[in-house]
């Protein structure tokens, strides 16, 4: 028998670290300019109908208040220029989230939150409401 011969390792063959950097590197961008345009968008089709229908809920029940309240008196009419109110100042309070929205972004997140926890926190006190005002 011979001298014992150690095996000759072969260097393992890597790849390359720069490309699969780079092309990871051009995928996280691509993936984030369109996210970034998607919520451009999607923010400016919110404000616009936000403001649209801000407006609107504003300026027609104002317009046709007249209409609305001719020949009504008594509890009637109270609850006519309630209603008509109410409108008004929810129109009112859709420009001020539009323009919100428009200067901040992140409440287009927050703001729809919010108008949930707000109708749940409303549907919970409302028969307390009932109550009193039927006594």
């Amino acid at each position: 028998m011979g001298p014992a011969r150690t095996p000759v390792v072969q260097p393992r063959r890597r790849r390359a670290l720069a490309p699969s950097l780079l092309a990871t590197c051009l995928v996280a961008a691509g993936v984030a300019v369109v996210g970034w345009l998607l919520l451009l968008l999607l923010k400016g089709t919110v404000v616009l109908l936000a403001y649209a229908v801000g407006i609107a809920m504003i300026a027609v029940p104002l317009l046709l208040s007249r209409r609305l309240l001719r020949g009504r008196s008594g509890p009637d009419r109270r609850e006519r220029l309630v209603t008509i109110g109410t409108v008004v100042i929810v129109g009112a309070v859709l420009c001020v989230c539009a323009n919100l929205v428009d200067d901040h972004g992140w409440l287009l997140v927050v703001l729809p939150v919010a108008a949930i926890l707000l109708s749940r926190a409303a549907r919970a006190v409302a028969p307390a409401v009932r109550r009193i005002r039927h006594r």
